[in-house]
């Protein structure tokens, strides 16, 4: 049988765009049987299958389509990797929660300094990371465990068969137990290496579409270079190979010196294993400090305008491009020297009581001071030149007093560097931890373990786990308090409850009835301020407690460990292996589960929607795709080009997104050309651009951006009108908000309003839809309405309302017996997914 897809763009077309968890289209149309008409499986556009033309309600005059790109942060199994990248992700965050991002010279620019610390406190987060993978392999399995053993040091590789390598013959010497232990960090920075190399090549490659004649960029949002991130992610992420590549072959070559000094450099013999080590040792710090240095060359900070230079500056063959094979060459020899140079040099001189690797120690701590050094100008930054000013000096937003200011005071980035700085280093302790206890016992130098055998972990590996475990108990006391904050709200919520339903409805509903659904209200609007004041006062305390076991480390340094409580390190240990647990069987259900992957996709639908700006290593950037797919799709249903307008004929386009998708939504009409946005109509439901964007990123998501928007879906004909004029939108603009008091996540954007009632025209801004819909039980059913919160939005009959109203300028809100849906005949066909055809659908 010949199936029907409309193909036309003439008239209006609804765009649906999806939130979190990845919506199939399927369910984003609320139709069984769909195809792809653009794009691909990772992320396209879909419309509805019908069995013949005639009748359909897909034609020349409305049709739906959907954008599904839920597959690019939850698609295949790898994307359970991207939950060891969590730190990198909060890092990246961080650089665009900075209220002090603006345009100047039609391009955004940022705080220098606090550009520069937080590039360099990325890089310090990779060497976090490959510190880690060297402790657990180079120094307790290579150095420590492939000691020879002797009546005080019993091999640790005794009880293990995957250790037994250690004493083969072929492998008799320090030098090749580490060199094959090296391989451990190296395979890690080859697995980040090839994860971000796929990644930019899906998301960042993708092309942005250009502008013809100068771009009017006002605002941050407005700016196409966002998007066009190809360049300076390629050059970030061969820096950060190249340094961290340096740091493996700087660890590995240091314990061959011979009395772990530089002295051999002036060693007669040219070509002396000796020599050898030491000039491959400082070619490797050499280009670890070019890679500290060059990371903050203005030029890989810059994104370029969309077009011909920017695609060239991506694929041009230069140092950056030959950097990270420079140092993978340097590693190859260092590799070479420490399997036969070291060997022929005889064994190190381990006798100036070296107990762990040399050079690992001080590396960690080192590392763990700069960057509180780094955390510490981030903050001072922010003290010293103040915040920028997100809103007028009254306070009086968008004529609204109450319109969102800066979370934490405009502290956010500091406090999110902060939170990805403590997980990256709980990470890395715990691990290192764990491993230890898995071999022997973790101790610090001339502590006794008993028959255990004694492994060496750095100090401040244990005092991070102590400052773990207090920040822990801090974290159960405040998700307490934030628990008691939600439950708070209920008599308030009661009082709304009674007062917005009808009278015939509240008073006919029992009180338990009533009081369910005042604490659905409540907990709803309660979640984020407890939340974001719990992680505020959580990261205040985390600040406290790494002073205070800084101090506590300096005065009693190894005596945690040799003088202090067993249970105190036990109890702090058991802490950290829990994190890194349960990230493992995070990880481990992502990859065997979908369904859980989709659950797991909601974190990186929140936390990957800003491009990759501070580490490439973090999780790709979604809407580094999804937004040039927007922009493009909407020129042409629009029947526009890059700034011109093609008459006749030319489509109209209802852009209609939920929960994340809003954001996107906004992102796209922002930067989209005037054309496209004369015939562009906007509705928004389960929209966070309040609760969350303007609170936690203020210089992109501000008044400012709100008001600029709604000229945009107010304007008529001619150029843009300049920024500025009347706070709040205007009453011609094409833009509805519907929300739900039982929302967690959705809320107003210019002010919160009265729920709609049947019969009342609606009008063009925020609009509240009552959930549920009644309070009592209706005839025919035994059960209640339960809330359905942040979904489910089509099933409203508002929702039609809107779009009628948005479409054709009938807004009269039907009575609420009326059906929200219309049953269809049976598809008898299969959905591109292959899934089974469904006998009805509500659309």
């Amino acid at each position: 049988m010949d199936r029907y897809v409309s193909q036309d763009i003439s008239g209006w077309t609804e765009l649906r765009v999806h939130g979190v968890s990845g919506t199939p289209p399927e369910a984003e149309l609320c139709h069984p049987a769909v195809a792809l008409v653009a794009g691909d499986r990772l992320a396209g556009f879909y419309r509805r299958i019908w069995e013949r033309a005639r009748g359909a309600p897909d034609g020349p005059d409305f049709r739906r389509e959907g954008y599904s790109w839920g597959k690019l942060t939850s698609g295949d199994n790898s994307r359970a990797l991207w939950l060891l990248l969590l730190p990198f992700m909060f890092l990246n965050l961080a650089y665009y929660m900075d209220p002090e991002h603006r345009v100047v010279g039609n391009r955004t620019r940022v705080v220098p300094e606090r550009n520069a610390v937080q590039r360099l406190l990325a890089l310090s987060l990779t060497g976090t990371y490959v510190l880690a993978a060297t402790s657990v392999s180079m120094d307790l399995v290579g150095w420590q465990c492939g000691a020879h053993a002797g009546p005080s040091r019993p091999a640790c590789s005794s009880g293990g068969f995957w250790l037994n390598w250690l004493h083969y013959s072929w492998l008799d010497s320090t030098g090749r137990h580490l060199a094959v232990t090296s391989l451990v960090p190296l395979a890690l920075v080859a697995l980040l290496w090839w994860t971000a190399r796929r990644t930019w090549a899906t998301m960042e490659a993708q092309q942005v579409p250009q502008i013809k004649g100068t771009a009017d960029v006002r605002l941050p949002l407005e700016d196409r270079r966002l998007w066009n991130g190809r360049g300076p992610v390629r050059e970030l992420r061969a820096l950060h190979v190249a340094g961290a590549l340096a740091v493996v072959g700087v660890l590995l070559l240091a314990p061959l010196l011979p009395g772990a000094d530089l002295t051999s450099l002036s060693h007669g013999d040219t070509w002396h294993p000796a020599a050898a080590v030491v000039r491959n040792l400082l070619l490797l710090a050499l280009l670890l400090v070019v890679a500290l240095v060059v990371i903050q060359v203005p030029l890989v900070k810059d994104r370029d305008r969309p077009g011909q230079d920017a695609a060239r500056r991506a694929d041009e063959l230069d140092g950056y491009r030959v950097l990270p094979w420079l140092v993978t060459t340097l590693v190859a020899g260092a590799l070479a020297v420490a399997c036969w140079g070291a060997a022929r040099a005889g064994p190190p001189d381990t006798t100036a009581g070296l107990h762990a690797l040399p050079w690992q120690t001080g590396a960690v701590r080192w590392l763990l001071v700069a960057q509180g050094a780094l955390l510490l100008l981030l903050a001072a930054s922010h003290v010293l030149r103040g915040t920028a000013r997100t809103t007028p000096p009254d306070g009086n937003a968008l004529g609204n007093p109450r319109f969102p200011h800066p979370a934490w005071g405009g502290m956010s980035m500091a406090g999110v560097a902060l939170l990805a700085t403590l997980l990256a280093t709980a990470l890395a302790a715990g691990v290192t931890l764990r491993v230890a206890e898995i071999l022997g016992a973790p101790t610090v130098p001339g502590h006794p373990t008993g028959n255990q055998r004694p492994l060496v972990v750095p100090t401040a590996y244990f005092w991070a786990a102590v400052c773990a475990l207090a920040l822990a108990v801090v974290a159960l006391l405040l998700a307490a308090r934030a628990w008691a904050v939600m439950r708070r709200g209920r008599a308030a919520a009661l009082h709304h409850v009674q007062e917005f339903y009808p009278r015939d409805d509240a008073g006919r509903a029992p009180l338990a009835r009533r009081r369910h659904i005042a604490g659905v209200w409540a907990r709803a609007r309660g979640l984020s301020p407890a939340a974001e004041g719990g992680l505020g006062l959580l990261l205040l305390a985390a600040v406290v407690i790494a002073v205070a076991g800084v101090v506590l480390d300096l005065a009693l340094g190894t005596r945690l460990v040799t003088d202090g409580s067993p249970w105190l390190t036990t109890a702090a240990n058991l802490v950290l292996t829990g994190l890194v647990a349960g990230l493992l069987w995070a990880g481990r259900q992502a990859y065997r589960s979908e369904s859980f992957r989709r659950t797991v996709g909601i974190l990186w639908d929140v936390g990957t929607f800003w491009p990759r700006a501070a580490h490439p290593f973090a999780p790709p950037c979604y809407a580094e795709r999804t937004v040039p797919d927007l922009l493009t799709r909407l020129e042409h249903l629009t029947g526009t080009t890059a700034g011109e307008q093609q008459l006749p004929p030319g489509g109209r386009v209802l852009l209609s997104c939920h929960s994340q998708g809003s954001v996107i939504g906004v992102a796209v009409l922002m930067q989209a050309n005037t054309a496209a946005g004369v015939r562009t109509a906007l509705l928004t439901y389960g929209c966070p651009l309040t609760r969350l964007y303007a609170r936690f990123f203020p210089a992109y998501f501000n008044a400012d951006s709100v008001h600029r928007l709604g000229q945009i879906l107010a304007h008529r004909v001619g150029p843009l009108p300049e920024p500025g004029g009347k706070p709040g939108l205007a009453d011609d603009t094409r833009w509805y908000n519907l929300y739900r008091a039982s929302d967690p996540i959705g809320g107003w954007v210019v002010r919160d309003a009265r729920p709609l009632r049947p019969g009342v025209r609606l009008k063009h801004g925020d609009r509240q839809l009552l959930d549920p819909m009644k309070l009592c039980k209706q005839p025919g059913d035994t059960c209640y309405q339960p809330p359905k919160g942040h979904s489910d939005y089509f099933s409203d009959p508002a929702f039609d309302a809107c779009v009628r109203d948005l479409v054709a300028g009938d807004g009269t809100l039907a009575p609420p017996t009326s059906p929200p849906s219309t049953a269809v005949p049976v598809i008898l066909s299969e959905s591109v997914d292959g899934a089974a055809p469904v006998g009805r659908a509500r659309l």
